[in-house]
């Protein structure tokens, strides 16, 4: 029976081959198919150890060898079968300890195999000369085998419940994999069966070599399986439900596919028996804006049809293959209007400037931007996860939505910002809304971390400011804001300077709080844009900042500076000026910070500028630092009076103060008093 070898060594050399090759992969679905593999090897391997047996004592050992790698061999088939299925009839947490379970009464199985090699329990053996078949020494099964064949037949029978089951409850598009399976598993099944009842009249059980010739085809089936069905039908539903228009032309210029989409946007595409060309339907839709058929292209189309929106980002592209030749035509239509942001659901960023373009062509001013960021959701996400902090931004989200005018423009910039655009309102009407918002969204944070929304306001009066120009300005009022807020990790810049400037100087944090609310009224009253009150509320607190570079000898020293020491004072704009130019937060008040110590006459420093050459920001701090010094405690002069402060102001008007600031100011006063 030399071609019992050959077919049997053949399995045997490819199911380890393939063994192998699944090790190689190194995942755990590898492992436990490599282990069947190589199980499937030694059952043929030790079948053609039963074939060669001469003797009545070989033929006993190979006989319950082979039955013992048989029994490994349906352990491994049983293992594979719920790893491949990823069967939940096993529960995870019972799974090892069933797989325990059933190895235990595999290796109870072989002993009692392996014991009857001396003692016969569960098989005896007939010497049959004449035998057709390979195998001469034929077993007599004893009472106990029945033992092992219901542990064979039980597993056998549960591993295809297990398969049969996966088969009928997968969508059709992925079901062929397993019906692979269960075919490979029935056909080996069925041959074992035949075999045995004697119905293939053959010397060999053809079986065995199957289970090594078919490793390949289950390798294949596991790790490299690919439906060509399946995946035609997956990239037909991708296509009908991506969301944007597409259609397929192909090399000769004929409508290939199309999605419904498109259909919608084109409802002659219905038609499937009306061969459209390529360039009928181009001419059809008005596709003025494409130039060429024969290059790839972007461009914008306004939709002259009542179907659809209004303007679409339109991608032409030209197909090729390897060698370059023309395979069809593609184009792909992207909604400019509709397009958002998945998680808050506001508009992209494209999408906010498409619309802020068509608002601003007509000629509809003033337009109020506003640029808002929740602070905090950063140790929100670190504390609680991400979930929670999407969770807090989508609360934004449908705050500004709740509050704002239907009118609004809203959407979703980079980096968490979002903007909001108010057609013919003005900035104190935002001012309003934000803070109403910022008080709702502060009630209905339950995460114990101190979080808000913080906002910047620019408003585009004419043509001269762009789009770009209004986000950047309140973009940069923001971030000054921030700096002031106590829940941005920003913020942190700002304390560590001012925590170093009251341990130097005289100046207390109230005297800083007083000063920035003061400069903050006096700022609405001459009303200031929003990125200049941010700029003022963080120039009131850090306008002496240079004053950290100054020695403590001179900066404490309780009586009157000498001309030397006076000088070396009077250095600390510059050191502010410095201070604040390196850094990117502080910069923008640099300026302010160099001129807060000029004189309305001219007679100040380290410029000398006089009037209006001073920058107003500057003036601004000067009247409002001035009048908190006078009337609070200093320990070189006592507080004055209001009214006395008040007469002193007037007194300065026009030398060291502008003597504007100073009407409006005390205004401010009288205001407050009142």
């Amino acid at each position: 029976m030399i071609w019992g070898y050959i077919l049997c060594g053949l399995a045997a050399c490819c199911a380890l081959i393939y063994a192998i090759i699944t090790y190689r992969r190194k995942t755990h679905l590898a492992y436990v198919t490599g282990n069947m593999f190589l199980a499937a090897c030694m059952v043929n391997l030790t079948y053609m150890a039963r074939i060669w047996a001469r003797t009545y004592f070989m033929a006993s050992l190979t006989t319950s060898v082979y039955f013992v790698c048989l029994d490994f061999l349906v352990l491994c088939i049983f293992y594979y079968i719920i790893e491949f299925t990823e069967s939940r009839i096993v529960k995870p947490r019972f799974k090892r300890a069933v797989i325990l379970t059933i190895c235990i009464l595999g290796l109870n199985d072989a002993a009692i195999l392996m014991v009857n090699v001396f003692h016969e329990i569960n098989l005896r053996y007939q010497y049959h000369e004449s035998s057709a078949y390979a195998i001469k020494y034929m077993f007599e099964a004893g009472p106990s085998f029945s033992l092992h064949l219901a542990f064979v037949y039980a597993l056998v029978a549960v591993t295809f419940f297990i398969l049969i089951r996966k088969t009928l409850i997968v969508p059709n598009i992925y079901r062929a994999r397993y019906v692979n399976t269960l075919l490979a598993l029935s056909v080996i099944g069925l041959l074992t069966i035949f075999y045995m009842a004697g119905i293939l009249e053959l010397p060999l059980d053809v079986s065995v070599p199957v289970y090594g010739l078919v490793c390949p085809l289950v390798c294949r089936n596991t790790f490299d399986y690919t439906s060509k069905g399946m995946l035609n039908t997956t990239r037909k539903m991708v296509l009908e439900y991506m969301g944007m228009p597409m259609i397929l032309f192909d090399y000769e210029g004929y409508l290939a596919d199309t999605n419904r989409d498109m259909r919608e946007l084109f409802p002659m595409l219905e038609d499937q028996e009306n061969l459209i060309s390529m360039m009928d339907f181009l001419q059809l839709g008005e596709f003025r804006d494409l130039q060429s058929v024969e290059t790839d292209q972007t461009f914008v189309w306004e939709n002259p049809g009542s179907v659809g929106a209004r303007a679409y980002h339109c991608v032409f592209s030209c197909l090729k293959d390897k060698k370059g030749r023309n395979i069809g035509h593609l184009l792909i239509m992207k909604n400019q209007e509709t397009e958002r942001d998945m998680l808050t659901r506001l508009y992209s960023k494209n999408s906010f400037y498409g619309e802020m373009d068509k608002l601003l062509a007509k000629g509809v001013y003033p337009v109020t931007v506003v640029v808002c960021n929740a602070n905090g959701i950063g140790l929100v996400n670190d504390v609680y996860g991400w979930k929670k902090g999407n969770e807090l931004l989508r609360k934004a989200a449908d705050l500004l939505r709740k509050n704002l005018p239907p009118g609004a423009i809203l959407a979703r910039l980079a980096d968490g910002d979002m903007a909001v655009a108010l057609t013919e309102m003005e900035q104190e009407y935002a001012f309003r809304a934000f803070e109403n918002i910022k008080e709702q969204y502060g009630k209905a944070n339950d995460t114990g971390i101190n979080t808000d929304i913080e906002y910047g306001i620019a408003v585009i009066r004419d043509g001269e400011k762009s789009v770009d120009d209004a986000i950047r300005e309140a973009v940069e009022s923001m971030r000054t804001k921030k700096l002031m807020n106590q829940s941005s990790q920003k913020s942190s810049l700002l304390d560590s300077l001012t925590q170093t400037l009251t341990e130097s100087d005289y100046e207390t944090e109230e005297h800083v709080e007083r000063t920035r609310e003061m400069a903050i009224r006096l700022g609405k009253a001459l009303h200031l844009t929003d990125g200049d009150l941010g700029k003022l509320a963080l120039l009131a607190v850090l306008h002496d900042i240079g004053k950290i570079a100054i020695p403590h000898s001179i900066l404490l020293k309780p009586g009157k500076l000498t001309d030397a020491e006076w000088e070396i004072m009077k250095t600390h704009t510059e050191k502010g000026y410095r201070i604040a130019s390196a850094s990117k937060e502080l910069k923008p008040i640099g300026e302010y910070i160099l001129h807060h110590h000029e004189r309305w006459d001219g007679g100040g420093y380290p410029g000398g500028l006089a009037g209006d050459e001073i920058p107003l920001l500057s003036r601004i701090i000067t009247v409002v630092d001035s009048h908190d010094v006078m009337v609070h405690d200093r320990p070189y002069h006592k507080a004055m009076s209001r009214e006395a402060a008040e007469a002193e102001l007037r007194r300065c008007s026009g030398t060291q103060f502008d003597p504007n600031l100073v009407e409006v100011f005390l205004e401010v006063l009288k205001e407050e008093a009142s």
